[in-house]
């Protein structure tokens, strides 16, 4: 059903979905007009649609009378089936290498063609900046996403190696052969660097976490500053952290309910 159709051929909900991803990337905070003009929707549909969000809890109303994503979904989202368990086992290992380097560390999942970082726990050391746990990463430019295709599925590889590879900098591989002959190299050695690739004045590394089937490949990395650490000595510690965290995941036989709500819903 089209609904009330400013934008023939598009749902209500098909609506609401342009409203919630208009807040992508590095954008947290977003006025009426803002949004309206990210979605292309007539400025009383996105009002509409907004004022419903807001009353069901999927966006919030700043002070400034802007409009943020409201808590209600991180709720929702922090059950979703590939990052709920992944997160709560992964802290410790997250926190016993922030504790050893200093250095932002990073915890991400493949999501469509993009590395989405799920956690992060920020370095306080000569490190650049690094992105937000819900952000995103290229997979050919990052450490961590150059793990998850290396030892992703074929057609996730595929398909990010027959698209135009975009430069960040003079330093990223936009060369589909070299990306192979890289990704080979990391199935190889079980570690993945990005030295100046994706930011400049950025060195980070990144090791595989295998876990269950509903979890798949994960990758934890470790971002620094070139020549703050020894990178073997990082690359060392991210792959016992990788390696420890694949162990530990695979000894979990199901992770608690998150709340006395939920354990109610669960069926035994």
């Amino acid at each position: 059903m089209a609904g009330n159709n400013s934008m023939p051929g598009q749902s209500v909900s098909s609506k609401t979905f342009l409203i919630l991803e208009a807040f992508a990337g590095e954008r947290t905070v977003l006025s009426m007009s803002e949004i309206a003009r990210a979605t292309g929707l007539p400025s009383s549909t996105a009002h509409r649609l907004i004022q419903s969000l807001v009353s069901w809890g999927g966006l919030e109303r700043t002070a400034g009378g802007e409009y943020a994503i409201g808590v209600r979904l991180w709720e929702i989202a922090a059950r979703a089936n590939r990052t709920y368990g992944l997160r709560e086992t992964a802290m410790p290992f997250l926190q016993g290498l922030w504790e050893t380097t200093k250095a932002h560390v990073l915890l991400a999942v493949l999501e469509g063609s993009e590395a989405l970082l799920i956690e992060r726990i920020a370095g306080t050391r000569d490190v650049p900046v690094a992105g937000r746990a819900g952000g995103r990463l290229p997979l050919h430019a990052s450490s961590s996403g150059k793990i998850l295709l290396a030892h992703g599925e074929p057609a996730v590889r595929d398909a990010a190696l027959s698209r135009p590879l975009a430069a960040f900098t003079p330093r990223t591989i936009t060369d589909r052969e070299e990306l192979q002959s890289e990704l080979d190299r990391v199935r190889r050695d079980g570690v993945a660097t990005s030295l100046d690739e994706l930011t400049a004045g950025s060195a980070s590394c990144a090791a595989p976490v295998f876990g269950p089937p509903e979890i798949g490949v994960a990758a934890v990395s470790l971002l620094s500053s070139p020549g703050a650490r020894d990178l073997a000595e990082m690359k060392i510690l991210v792959q016992m952290a990788g390696r420890g965290l694949s162990h530990a995941l695979a000894g979990n036989r199901g992770a608690a309910s998150i709340s006395p709500r939920l354990r109610r819903r669960v069926k035994p």
